[in-house]
């Protein structure tokens, strides 16, 4: 599945993905269930998809940030993969950055040619929440294709 996905599973469509070995089902049904990759649906079954890979972050976002010095930023970033790896170019301003890196559990570095990386933290509804600077600045990615 590409970026983030709300979806509500009936009773059979679990029992055939638990069949197939796409998910592991928890003995105690409608209570909660665990699924490899990210998925973690509750009561109801209702079930969130986090990305987990690069390759399902491909998409234009648009960013809001807040540099070093407090001003506040606003512009597109275009993210492709190819081998595990993200490719980024942020649009702010009429600039254009470019940078790369790859992602570990939840956490996505990205080299910008910077003395330090931006640092994302890929939230469950596919945002995407980033330091940089050090800490320092902060910005925030939300999907809009």
């Amino acid at each position: 599945m590409r970026g983030s996905t709300m979806s509500c599973l009936n009773a059979r469509t679990l029992i055939r993905l638990a069949a197939s070995g796409i998910i592991a089902m928890s003995t105690v049904v409608g209570a909660a269930l665990l699924i490899p990759g990210g998925m973690f649906a509750e009561a109801g079954f209702k079930a969130v998809v986090s990305p987990t890979s690069v390759e399902q972050l491909e998409g234009t976002y648009s960013v809001d940030g807040r540099n070093p010095n407090g001003s506040r930023y606003e512009g597109r970033v275009y993210i492709t993969a190819k081998n595990g790896i993200a490719f980024f170019r942020w649009e702010i301003s009429g600039q254009t950055f470019h940078g790369q890196g790859g992602m570990a559990g939840s956490v996505l570095t990205i080299d910008w040619g910077e003395s330090q990386p931006v640092i994302y933290r890929v939230n469950a509804d596919g945002t995407l929440d980033g330091t940089w600077a050090g800490g320092k600045a902060s910005e925030r990615l939300v999907r809009i294709k």
